[in-house]
């Protein structure tokens, strides 16, 4: 007996709630469907079914059994489409989120290129803050910035997050460098509002971890308003390489404490593991780890 097979057809007839059901669906005469559930229970030595003239109704041990094929049979789908779409040429329309610093700057410039390497993919970037439900709102793929707790969730790193502490050359000349991270409090800092995990800076000192809550006498929720208020001398902020990069390498910005910041919260792109890595979800994941690379451009000659 075909195993699978079998498991198949007792799925059908539990879903169908009937044998003449299941027959119908997977095109097999009523025999056919009855000698395959005999065999399977003669196999199992159990009884699956409770079967009379007019109902069908699983017993105890055949509702665990049924669990359990429907995993299976959805594992055996799932496998036999991801290999034989394996090498199909990305097409169709790609739905994805990102955040919107990160989309504005790495995200967006590149979709030119991507659609011309794969003409027959369609783009929408859902642009917004907050975490998407990917199944509910039938993303396909997410970019996210931040410890990943969803264990329905895959996850492939993109790049490194490097958070630094830094200032705009008119801050420091009139209030000074900081020299360790003691010496914060005696400057102006901007943060996000009171509460926002983010406000919390990681250093280390002497060999031990050290977390300071920052309080910011600027405070906003948005990181492109942060950064403008730095970059007009309002103070000093910890914020991400992605965004401070190219204002470090040109001057516009300073890093202070950097040998003191430990900040790393890494860029994934993340996808719901109910569904296979269609070609144009792998087409773009891998599309971007090239972009980006092992050191992230953003960061060349920091």
């Amino acid at each position: 007996m075909d195993t699978l097979t079998a498991m198949s057809v007792f799925a059908a007839v539990v879903e169908n709630n009937s044998l003449a059901g299941a027959a119908r669906v997977k095109n097999l005469s009523p025999s056919v469907v009855s000698k395959q559930l005999a065999a399977l229970e003669d196999r199992l030595g159990v009884r699956l079914l409770n079967r009379t003239t007019r109902r069908i109704s699983l017993t105890e041990v055949g509702s665990a059994y049924y669990e359990r094929c429907k995993r299976i049979l959805a594992d055996v789908d799932e496998a036999e489409i991801a290999v034989s779409q394996s090498h199909a040429a990305p097409r169709g329309r790609l739905r994805l989120t990102a955040p919107t610093t990160f989309a504005h700057r790495h995200v967006a410039p590149h979709l030119p290129e991507f659609i011309t390497r794969f003409p027959e993919v369609e783009v929408q970037l859902l642009v917004n803050d907050r975490i998407v439900d990917l199944v509910d709102e039938g993303i396909d793929l997410a970019i996210r910035i931040a410890g990943l707790k969803d264990s329905s969730l895959i996850a492939r790193k993109l790049a490194n997050n490097y958070r630094s502490i830094v200032a705009a050359p008119e801050y420091l000349a009139k209030y000074g460098r900081p020299n360790a991270p003691a010496d914060l409090n005696q400057h102006a800092l901007l943060t996000y509002p009171p509460g926002n995990p983010i406000n919390d800076w990681h250093f280390v000192v002497d060999g031990t971890e050290t977390v300071i809550r920052a309080q910011g006498t600027i405070m906003t929720s948005n990181g492109d308003s942060i950064l403008k208020a730095v970059q007009a001398g309002g103070g000093l902020a910890m914020l991400p390489s992605f965004m401070t990069g190219e204002h470090i390498k040109n001057g516009r910005l300073i890093e202070v404490l950097g040998e003191y910041v430990r900040e790393d919260v890494p860029i994934f792109a993340v996808y719901p593991s109910s569904r296979h890595l269609s070609p144009k979800v792998r087409a773009f994941v891998d599309f971007l780890v090239d972009t980006y690379g092992a050191h992230p451009y953003w960061l060349a000659d920091v």
